[in-house]
């Protein structure tokens, strides 16, 4: 039977906005129902007015039963067809959000997994090759980056990023997991990627990616890539960043990570912009990026936030862009350098330029909102590319301070909005997270999981991808509108891979929106 109602699998706070979505091509009724798993009809509801984008190329109508707050297990029902169960309730969203920090355990490199059945021993702990060099160097640890096992620089910056902004949010309601101590694993590798004059290896892999074996059977020779500025730079704000989170725990810890954030900055300051490309003999994720200007702002804001000196915080004024479309994702992080510096406002005497950075953030916000209401799904999309689930979260990221900025509720229930997309208000009716709702994606492009034929729980996949970029995806997809150009295939990378900075943006609004 044709699927055309569309529900956040996990779930509705009690209070609050609480949208679904109706293909209006397979019913034309005004009303909708919602009734309890033994069929008895407790709210009936207006089916609001269609729309239909270019990208979903679909005739979609919200269905808003925000007034209805009684706890339970329910389903919506349009004629004789029922959407797929739902709750409504509190603390629906704990189990989720520890899965999804989980991945990152169960992501370890270098470290004995165990009581897991993703178990495996101690993986690649040979001593790397320095690219170009006769030289090695031990590097251990850090969480293996996506369905591969390679570790990045430029990616673990963005999720540190993201998983220490979560931690904020939910450190007094969700003790279940312990993001310092994970996030700690990542920071001890990101330290000794770090060269003796500052600069920072850009990924440490193999030369070529490997075949869906387990991690510690992949045995090839380990190089570390040359230096970049973005690796350099990333790591300087990152690590400045997280040094505030270990002063009262572990001063020393703390003092370490500011001291190389520091080094790192320091080797900034006398060389010019070094771009990653991969060399032919390396051909694992190359993470370029040819505009660096963001990450040397972002380094600055960081380290002005952490040390209070005004020279970092004078020199990062000077490459804050007003054109700048400012966002949290890998390639563009000037929106974490603009977050810390708004939310740092008490130590920057020059006001008018908060309120600049301040009015910055909510015209980008409010552009996004713009996008959101004429989109049938109310998604921020106007192309939909790579990634684009991932995009979905850092912009509800963007809603959120505009939210906390201006009390504007619109801001926060289109936020919300984006987490109702990712886990089933979607036109595939899809829960996008691996092992959560009643329809969820099980053959992602992760080596793990494809080792041992098992999906792992808790990994958010890249999501619809309108450019068709790997093999799959153009035998499969091809006519299909763009916010279905996803499937769930083992060998679609550029649909159904999963990756440790489009989980940690999610881990980030779930706990900012106050579910757990």
């Amino acid at each position: 039977m044709k699927e055309f109602i569309f529900v956040n699998q996990i779930g509705y706070e009690t209070s609050g906005k609480k949208l679904a979505f109706l293909d209006r091509d397979y019913y034309a009724e005004k009303d909708f129902t919602i009734c309890t798993l033994d069929n008895q009809c407790v709210y009936t509801g207006k089916v609001c007015e269609a729309v239909n984008d270019d990208l979903t190329k679909q005739n979609i109508s919200a269905l808003d039963f925000s007034d209805f707050c009684e706890s339970g297990t329910y389903k919506i029902r349009c004629g004789e067809t029922d959407s797929y169960p739902f709750e409504i309730g509190k603390s629906l969203y704990d189990n989720l959000y520890n899965s999804l920090l989980d991945y990152y355990y169960l992501s370890r490199c270098g470290h004995n997994i165990s009581q897991s059945k993703w178990a495996h021993p101690a993986c690649h702990t040979g001593v790397a090759e320095i690219y170009g060099t006769d030289k090695t160097k031990d590097v251990q640890g850090g969480w293996h980056d996506a369905g591969d096992y390679g570790r990045y620089i430029v990616a673990a910056s963005k999720t540190v990023m993201d998983l220490l902004r979560a931690y904020e949010c939910s450190k007094n309601t969700f003790t279940k997991f312990d993001i310092l101590d994970e996030v700690r694993f990542e920071l001890e590798w990101m330290l000794q990627m770090q060269r003796d004059d500052g600069g920072v290896y850009h990924k440490i892999s193999c030369y070529k990616f490997c075949g869906f074996i387990m991690p510690h059977l992949e045995k090839e020779k380990i190089v570390l890539a040359p230096v970049s500025t973005a690796a350099t730079a990333d790591f300087a704000g990152c690590l400045a960043f997280a040094s505030t989170f270990y002063k009262d725990t572990d001063g020393a810890f703390a003092e370490k990570l500011l001291e190389a954030a520091i080094k790192a900055q320091a080797y900034l300051d006398c060389h010019d912009d070094e771009f990653y490309i991969n060399p032919s003999e390396i051909t694992t994720g190359g993470y370029g990026d040819n505009n660096v200007t963001d990450e040397r702002y972002f380094a600055l804001c960081a380290l002005f936030a952490a040390t209070e000196n005004q020279e970092y915080y004078e020199k990062a004024k000077t490459l804050w862009d007003s054109q700048w479309h400012e966002s949290f994702s890998w390639g563009m992080v000037s929106a974490y350098g603009t977050e810390i510096l708004i939310t740092n406002k008490d130590k920057i005497t020059d006001k008018a330029f908060v309120q600049t950075l301040e009015k910055g953030i909510v015209s980008r916000a409010q552009k996004i909102l713009e996008i959101i209401q004429a989109s049938s799904f109310r998604v921020p999309f106007v192309k939909v590319f790579w990634g684009s689930n991932g995009f979905v979260c850092d912009e509800a990221h963007i809603l959120l301070i505009a939210y906390d900025l201006t009390g504007n509720q619109d801001f926060y229930n289109a936020a919300k909005n984006q987490l109702n997309y990712i886990l089933g208000c979607n036109p595939l009716n899809i829960c996008y997270v691996t092992g959560f709702g009643t329809k969820t994606v099980k053959n992602p492009h992760h080596r793990p999981s494809g080792a041992i034929k098992e999906t792992m729980p808790g990994m958010l996949a890249g999501g619809p991808t309108q450019g068709l970029n790997d093999a799959v995806a153009r035998e499969k997809l091809e006519g299909v509108a763009p916010v279905s150009c996803y499937i769930d295939h083992v060998g679609s990378y550029s649909t159904n891979e999963v990756a440790l900075y489009w989980n940690s943006p999610l881990v980030y609004i779930i706990a900012k929106l106050g579910l757990v």
